[in-house]
């Protein structure tokens, strides 16, 4: 009996980092399991299932994918399934922002004019701690102008690299 309770103790430790793998320091997340919880999170979100969305999408946006980042900033900002919380929303908007999307300058430039100066230098503050845990140096996202399909013009992008065949670092 003792030996099955400990085969299914060892399973279910096993099973909950799936995806994750960790090698002396570094971490990292398997790239399909990485591709999954984006999709999983997104998914949450445009059926407007804002309650699992947020975590599902904090937590891709903890690794650095800066569409996540971008969506959960304006989770908090108007209030989808957490209360309104402008300093999150203003950390996580300027975290986003590093990939230097034009359209998700917006809510960060509204926040930075509405919001009195006192209250901008805190908001300010969590973003740079933000900044240095889940941006692109932290994250060892590499970024760079890419073409879409159907225009011309290239669009500055960041994405993960993988440093280990088949992973993603996971800082």
């Amino acid at each position: 009996m003792k030996t099955i309770k400990m085969i299914m103790a060892s399973l279910l430790i096993a099973t909950s980092s799936v995806g994750f793998a960790n090698e002396g320091n570094s971490k990292f997340i398997d790239i399909d399991a990485y591709e999954k919880n984006i999709k999983e999170a997104l998914s949450l979100y445009q059926s407007n299932n804002y309650e699992s969305a947020l975590p599902a999408l904090e937590k891709v946006a903890q690794l650095g994918e800066k569409k996540a980042q971008y969506i959960v900033g304006t989770m908090y900002l108007n209030g989808q399934g957490t209360p309104q919380d402008l300093k999150k929303s203003y950390a996580w908007l300027s975290v986003a922002n590093e990939q230097k999307t034009k359209s998700w300058k917006k809510p960060l430039n509204m926040l930075e004019e509405k919001l009195p100066k006192d209250y901008l230098a805190v908001v300010n503050e969590e973003a740079k701690t933000y900044i240095d845990r889940y941006g692109v140096k932290a994250q060892k996202l590499k970024c760079r102008p890419m073409k879409t399909l159907g225009s011309k013009k290239p669009k500055h992008t960041c994405k993960k690299s993988e440093l280990k065949p088949g992973f993603y670092y996971a800082g």
